[in-house]
């Protein structure tokens, strides 16, 4: 009981890392990871003249046009009443590029906008293409993991001067990565509702904008938005205030001054 007690005070004592240092430290591991990917995806963009792309990124630009290509497929929304080709680039060099074909309608105060993503090849023709975004959100999450993991910080963290520790074990180095899992699980509990349920409206409906963007399919954006909104500002509070957020206290963790 000494001991544990002894852990439990020392572990409460050690200064917490803010918000602030916790968010430069993230925006700093997605430039090293994301960067890179991006570098890469203009390569491919070029050799394969857009048929691999990556649309995430640290620079993109949208514009209006009047143009569209015929027998777009998915069909765009009915009566669409704006269209615009989005580009996303690295350095001048194009990685990706989307048209976004659409309609908004605006009732009163409230505005609602349905539209239909479809992927341009470089010279701007509708491709059934590969898009890399999802192995970029796959090297970042696995990028996060192994660094607490095996060394309770990534470079953002390090940079900044905060590390992961194990609450039950503070001095040690690493954390254990069952914990270093269900910490990063938990920090997602608040956007799991609108995501679910974008999932079931797109599985369902066969992913048509006009068949998954309803009236009841609003209602319940606006109700798993409303969760995911009060999420974050729950968590944001935590860590203003330098208080382990939900995500910590439910792994075993803490953020903590290196």
């Amino acid at each position: 009981m000494n001991t544990v007690a002894s852990r439990l005070d020392t572990t409460a004592d050690l200064q917490r890392g803010g918000f602030w240092r916790r968010w430069l430290a993230t925006l700093i591991d997605a430039i090293i990871v994301i960067l890179p990917f991006q570098a890469f995806a203009a390569v491919l963009f070029a050799i394969t003249a857009g048929t691999v792309q990556m649309e995430s990124g640290f620079y993109r630009y949208c514009a209006a046009t009047t143009t569209l290509p015929q027998s777009l497929a998915p069909p765009p929304p009915r009566d669409s009443n704006f269209a615009r080709v989005c580009r996303t680039s690295f350095f001048g060099a194009p990685t990706g590029v989307i048209l976004i074909v659409g309609r908004t309608v605006r009732d009163g105060n409230v505005t609602t906008t349905v539209s239909q993503g479809y992927m341009l090849d470089k010279g701007g023709r509708p491709i059934d293409g590969i898009n890399i975004d999802s192995i970029v959100s796959l090297a970042f999450l696995i990028y996060l993991v192994g660094m607490v993991w095996k060394s309770g910080k990534t470079v953002g963290a390090r940079t900044v001067g905060v590390r992961v520790i194990d609450t039950a074990n503070p001095n040690a180095l690493e954390v254990s990565l069952r914990k270093v899992i269900i910490r990063y699980l938990a920090m997602v509990i608040g956007v799991v509702p609108i995501f679910a349920a974008l999932i079931y409206q797109y599985v369902t409906t066969g992913g048509t904008a006009d068949a998954i963007f309803t009236a009841s399919f609003f209602i319940w954006m606006m109700c798993t938005g409303a969760v995911a909104v009060l999420w974050l500002v729950v968590l944001i509070v935590q860590v203003a205030r330098k208080r382990d957020p939900v995500y910590d206290r439910v792994a075993g963790t803490a953020v903590v001054r290196d």
